[in-house]
């Protein structure tokens, strides 16, 4: 295909996707305002399609019209947000109040003679061992060099989580709107899509929309699912252990689990730094804490995870820690977590695609025995 050959309509198609390819890795000024712009919009699209499904379970199994699940839908979701916001968020709030007074009255002079007591037959558990004791003490004491600086943070968060509350607000009466004209909106896509691109490539694009919908949901909502039950159950854990701030840890815990492979990691150590903050005449309670994380952890791979989660992600280990290195210094935590079902739907187009270009030109099966057999995500829906 020459120039003269490609249509002025593909070549807009291609600088268009080309142009916002770069203005999203590049992250230029242009691109944070069309963000401010669209981060409503999308905050819409979102808790639309979380309530949609609460609202397609009730038409379904409960047999109500779509304008009655919807009200239910929005009472129910209404109800939880009354108990985050008056039931566990005051909670965190004087737990984040309590660290931050903790955190003024450290005693610098701490004693970490118990270290040093215990007699190691090793020299490389020796060296790890003074390595900990020195690196302790200079720890604690810049942090109450940090008090009035974690003060201003406080504040500057209580701020944006201010600004948050509002926008949240606002696109959830957008939400709503977006549920109530669903098939309106859905239509009028319909017509677009239709209108402006072949009929191969509508089913190309339906298609890969439906593929996204079901990788979307069986990872996001079983993810959310996971994280929950392992935020509640690390809760109940910490304080039958009677761990101060167990409720913040354990939402710590719980958010951080939403991340793929590195999210244990992360989540440990914040509990690791606040446990030491509540304990600093005790830190061996460090320990403690980071062993029942593991404990958890390994619960929640090898029962919770997999009965809630299942095979959902089909990917290996590897594509999954790619997919979270990128996504994360992409966009950061998000990235981190929406970057494994992008790279499972992306990885799982690519995968058909290659298929099929083999199975036309005589090479079904090729290198078969050296990949590892992962069933495609359209087979194993169907």
């Amino acid at each position: 295909m020459n120039l003269k050959e490609l249509k002025f309509s593909h070549l807009a198609k291609i600088v268009f996707v080309a142009t916002l390819v770069v203005l999203i890795l590049t992250r230029t000024p242009v691109w944070q305002y069309i963000n401010a712009a669209l981060s409503p919009v999308i905050l819409s699209l979102v808790i639309a399609y979380m309530m949609d499904y609460a609202v397609r379970f009730i038409e379904k199994h409960i047999k109500l019209p779509r304008s009655v699940s919807i009200v239910i839908t929005i009472i129910l979701t209404v109800v939880i947000l009354v108990v985050l916001g008056f039931v566990i968020i005051p909670s965190v709030v004087e737990a984040v109040s309590s660290l931050i007074r903790t955190i003024s009255k450290i005693n610098v002079n701490v004693d970490f003679s118990f270290l040093q007591r215990i007699d190691f037959q090793n020299v490389y558990l020796v060296q790890i061992q003074e390595g900990i004791v020195n690196a302790l003490s200079p720890f604690l004491q810049r942090l109450t060099n940090f008090t009035g600086t974690a003060v201003l943070i406080v504040v500057t968060e209580i701020q944006k989580v201010t600004s948050g509350v509002i926008s949240f607000f606002i696109a959830f009466v957008i939400a709503i709107y977006m549920l109530a004209e669903k098939k309106d909106l859905l239509g009028r896509v319909k017509r677009f899509v239709y209108a402006y691109f072949s009929e191969k490539q509508v089913h190309w694009i339906y298609y890969t929309a439906e593929m996204s919908n079901r990788i979307f949901k069986d990872f996001v909502l079983g993810k959310l699912l996971d994280s929950t039950i392992i935020g509640i159950l690390s809760y109940f854990i910490f304080a039958f252990f009677h761990f101060e701030y167990a409720l913040l840890i354990a939402i710590i815990v719980g958010i951080t689990n939403m991340i793929p492979y590195f999210g244990p990691f992360i989540g440990a150590v914040p509990a690791a730094v606040i446990t030491l903050i509540a304990n600093t005449s005790d830190p061996i309670q460090v320990l403690y804490m980071l062993f029942l994380i593991l404990i958890i952890q390994q619960l929640d791979g090898l029962v919770i995870g997999p009965f809630i989660l299942g095979d959902s992600v089909g990917v290996s280990a590897f594509w999954i820690i790619l997919a979270v290195t990128i996504g994360g210094a992409t966009f950061g935590l998000v990235g981190m977590f929406l970057g494994v079902p992008t790279v499972v739907l992306v990885k799982t187009l690519i995968e058909e695609d290659v298929q099929r270009k083999l199975a036309s030109k005589g090479y079904d099966g090729l290198e078969e025995k050296n990949i590892r057999s992962r069933k495609l995500w359209r087979s194993k829906k169907s």
